[in-house]
């Protein structure tokens, strides 16, 4: 014999379904549990609207449920008025909500009759986005909202969900815009490409009903603020290495697509470059303020140069407190991420900023500089400094600055190509200071 469980006005029923099951089943269950209809998505639910020429749909669901749903039913779909609101909502909440007017939406049905074999109906609501946006502007501290009820003379309504409660947050105009705005930074080897294509997303922050006609084009300004805001040192992509179309249409019904921007790699010296595309223009609707400029950002790395022979010297070293033949300059130059080099500390320590001096026996023209914090839980000590270049390690040129993290990883910093022989690390702030350390130091570069 199978056992049944029904759950009924707080207690536990075990039928037995057997050839009597459906007699008992009647006998047990009031006869207003047989059919039990509510709204799926009830309670309270926020929405915000699309300023279009088009009415936004929202969908209100109604379940015929219980322990015979295949009975048939009827409800009615009805919007509460102020009145109501205010005793079931506004003051016991303390809220001001406001219902929006009958000119604001429509509903495609306010009767739904349930056949034995329906087991939900659907209700469409239809908001107007202007008449709701010149509501809310007649009294923008109040929460406006349109609460819809179903109620039913013949049969049992779950009082529980019985409601849905959209609240209003906004009218908002569709926005066009760069799926991401953020940069990333895509790292190419010198010589090692020639033309490759950058697929840049952007499209429609709601669904696209429209043929849109978008226009692109090259901020180059903003390369010189982004500099600015951010300490890095990037020049905008050279003309005739690029490629961006002027125009694109989003067609109707597809809401993201891909802006295809070609670039010539193998006419890019080291360094690091930026393409920030811009969307000029939109045929309808607005562009998104905050993803209007997509920065494609490339790092051409120069050759990883052979430290074989190199040597180093700093104006402040721990010669005895990190143990022998470490703490000194030479460690970061030795491949073996255990030792280090580091600021004077035992019998009294140095000031900032320190010095340290790479020899690299030849000229190179370096392009890129890296580093390793010292490879401790906690003592990560080196914040911020600057990169110089000399041929005779006494007219220095200045060529980047640097801001390291305290992460264990080697972190790549690009500098305007110079060419020489010495470079120097010159770390003028401390995440511990007076006291700087890195396990290792690499560079980039051409010879």
């Amino acid at each position: 014999m199978k056992i049944r469980t029904i759950l009924l006005m707080g207690g536990l029923v075990l039928l037995g379904a057997c050839s009597e099951s459906k007699y008992d089943l009647d006998q047990l269950v009031p006869e207003e549990y047989h059919k039990i209809l509510y709204v799926n998505n009830s309670g309270k639910q926020s929405l915000t609207l699309y300023d279009t020429d088009e009415d936004n749909k929202y969908t209100l669901s109604v379940i015929k449920s219980g322990s015979d749903p295949s009975l048939t039913a009827s409800v009615k779909v009805n919007v509460l008025t102020q009145a109501e609101l205010d005793k079931e909502y506004s003051e016991p909440e303390g809220t001001n909500y406001k219902l929006i007017g009958e000119n604001c939406y429509s509903l495609d049905a306010t009767t739904l009759d349930f056949s034995s074999a329906d087991r939900y109906k659907l209700v469409n609501i239809y908001l107007k986005p202007q008449s709701v946006k010149a509501a809310m502007e007649t009294d923008p501290e109040a929460v406006w909202v349109l609460p819809i009820q179903v109620t039913s003379e013949t049969d049992s309504i779950n009082a529980e969900k019985n409601e849905l409660f959209l609240k209003l947050a906004g009218v908002i105009t569709p926005a066009i815009g760069f799926i991401n705005s953020a940069v990333e930074l895509k790292t190419l080897e010198y010589g090692s490409i020639s033309t490759f294509t950058e697929k840049i997303k952007f499209g429609l922050d709601t669904d696209n009903k429209w043929d849109l006609e978008c226009k692109f084009a090259v901020d180059k300004d903003y390369v010189i603020e982004y500099n600015a805001d951010n300490g890095t040192s990037f020049k905008i992509l050279p003309e005739g290495t690029y490629t961006v179309p002027e125009t694109m249409t989003l067609p109707s019904g597809t809401t993201n697509l891909e802006l295809e921007v070609s670039i010539k790699g193998d006419q890019l010296a080291p360094g690091d470059y930026m393409l920030p595309v811009k969307v000029m223009d939109v045929s309808q609707f607005e562009v998104s303020e905050s993803k209007v400029v997509y920065p494609l950002a490339i790092r051409v790395m120069g050759h990883n140069l052979d430290r074989t022979g190199w040597t180093a010297e700093a104006n402040s070293e721990e010669v005895s407190g990190e143990g022998a033949g470490n703490g000194v300059a030479g460690c970061a130059l030795d491949g073996n991420l255990t030792t280090f080099w580091h600021s004077k500390w035992n019998g009294g320590s140095d000031n900032l900023p320190f010095e340290f001096i790479v020899d690299a026996k030849r000229e190179y023209t370096f392009t890129q500089f890296a580093m390793m914090q010292r490879q401790h839980d906690t003592n990560r000590d080196t914040k911020s400094g600057e990169f110089y270049v000399s041929s005779d390690k006494e007219n220095w040129t200045k060529v980047g600055d640097f801001t390291m993290k305290q992460v264990l990883e080697a972190q790549m910093f690009a500098v305007t190509p110079v060419k020489g022989r010495y470079f120097k690390i010159k770390m003028t702030d401390s995440y511990r200071a007076p006291y700087c350390s890195f396990a290792e130091v690499y560079a980039y570069g051409l010879e």
